[in-house]
């Protein structure tokens, strides 16, 4: 699964506890309450932790006399660090709680050296678990492996492979003979042409029809085939 851009709209959550526990007590019953059970709902095949930083400071805030105490996380959308707002209305004081997520998926690495340009397989992968924190880009997963596409750069052992370091195969090359499917509503029609330049999937590439000699732009479909579309 790529995760790779999962990072969706969200409006702020925010919930009231009685302060009849400490305060380092309502963030973990917020924690575990709250936010666990929405990130678990963006990455519902990931095993979530987060750490409440800097307790110490959570000693020293005033007691709020109207047993509420209101939480929300402050940058919802945060992968790894966040901040959690704590406030209390009697007396009104509001304070930061800094805490660290990680996310931890199955996803695909390397296990030998893979060379730049060199075809992603299942011979040279396996499965690992990674904090998607860790890593740009994003992932993939058995469900949305990355077999078939060609490294980006060269891939030392134990890399969790990521869109970042991956590119299209090329399936066309510049002079490979190819059918053009012209197509204008139901109307299709094919000819033989050639290609003037090297083509990735859904690339748009000019070819040359062989009998008119005409110069277009079409979109590689296979390793043999190209389509316009009228």
């Amino acid at each position: 699964m790529r995760i790779m851009g999962l990072i969706i709209a969200f409006a702020f959550f925010q919930a009231s506890f009685t302060f009849a526990a400490s305060v380092e007590e309502q963030i973990n019953l917020y924690i575990n309450k709250v936010e666990i059970p929405r990130l678990e709902k963006l990455y519902p095949d990931a095993n979530i932790n987060i750490t409440l930083n800097n307790q110490a400071a959570l000693s020293y805030l005033p007691k709020c006399q109207d047993n509420t105490l209101q939480i929300k996380n402050q940058r919802p959308e945060a992968t790894k660090r966040t901040n959690y707002v704590i406030a209390c209305n009697t007396p009104s004081w509001k304070s930061f709680a800094p805490v660290t997520q990680s996310i931890m998926i199955q996803a695909i690495k390397t296990t030998t050296q893979i060379s730049r340009g060199q075809v992603i397989n299942k011979n040279n992968t396996n499965i690992g678990e990674v904090d998607l924190t860790s890593l740009r880009g994003q992932v993939f997963t058995l469900k949305e492996p990355p077999y078939g596409l060609i490294a980006s750069r060269n891939l030392r052992i134990n890399t969790f492979i990521t869109d970042a370091l991956t590119n299209q195969p090329t399936l066309i090359k510049k002079g490979n003979q190819v059918l053009i499917t012209a197509r204008s509503g139901n109307i299709i029609v094919k000819m033989n042409g050639i290609a003037l330049e090297n083509g990735t999937k859904d690339q748009q590439i000019r070819v040359q029809n062989t009998s008119s000699q005409r110069i277009i732009y079409a979109k590689v479909v296979t390793d043999s085939e190209v389509l316009v579309n009228y």
